[in-house]
């Protein structure tokens, strides 16, 4: 079943990235949405099945139904509704930065892994900086927390969610480029491509991966009450 959800979300993904030609159409921005509201639903079920802690399923839902909110209001306007759209995708990055936290390793490298995503988020806030305006604040306060999210991502020692933050951080930072830098043609499904790429990264990483941390974790804890239950 999770697997299936899984792949139905890849699918409406794709179809959205393929219908946005028509765009716009009937209750597209339903369509956009639907990936991210599926994950959620996986991730209820992971916690039905023991999979995953209460903690870690509620922290992920939040982060999937405020990125289906950010989804449904860049569908209606990237422009007229950046606003809301950036308050909704904050909240989804401080769930992921919640959900991460516990999750990341020290290893080699990691003042590499969050020294080069800084060098690119000062470079890229320095470009935003004379068109911003009064997003300016907004603007910085959400490009540090996607710097988090993405450091953290790639801290996790899971090759699918460091990949899946990575292109999140792109798929934003190409929305701000689009908007106060240097416009583009085909900006809208470009960015919506690896943005939702980013997602079933996280979420494939996250929820269903053989060595996904927060699988290990619920197995540890698992073993952790069996070994500490009395003997009968």
């Amino acid at each position: 079943m999770k697997q299936t959800l899984f792949g139905l979300a890849v699918i409406l993904g794709a179809l959205y990235i393929l219908l946005w030609p028509l765009h716009p159409y009937p209750l597209s921005y339903v369509l956009k949405a639907s990936p991210v509201l599926l994950l959620a639903v996986v991730a209820w079920l992971q916690y039905r099945n023991a999979e995953i802690s209460l903690r870690a399923a509620w922290l992920y839902a939040l982060a999937m139904l405020t990125s289906a909110a950010g989804d449904v209001f860049l569908d209606f306007d990237r422009s007229l509704y950046l606003k809301q759209a950036l308050a909704a995708f904050l909240l989804a990055q401080l769930s992921y930065i919640a959900l991460l936290w516990p999750l990341r390793q020290s290893r080699r490298g990691d003042a590499l892994r969050a020294g080069l995503p800084a060098l690119f988020a000062a470079f890229l806030l320095c470009q935003f900086y004379p068109n911003t305006g009064a997003l300016w604040w907004p603007v910085l306060i959400y490009v540090l927390c996607l710097w988090g999210m993405a450091v953290l991502a790639l801290r996790s020692g899971n090759r699918w969610i460091a990949g899946g933050g990575v292109l999140f951080m792109l798929a934003d930072s190409l929305i701000g480029v689009n908007r106060f830098w240097l416009p583009f043609e085909h900006s809208t499904p470009v960015i919506v491509s690896i943005y939702i790429s980013a997602q079933l990264l996280l979420g494939y990483g996250l929820l269903l991966a053989a060595d996904s941390p927060l699988l290990k974790a619920a197995t540890c804890r698992q073993k952790s009450t069996v070994e500490s239950a009395p003997a009968r």
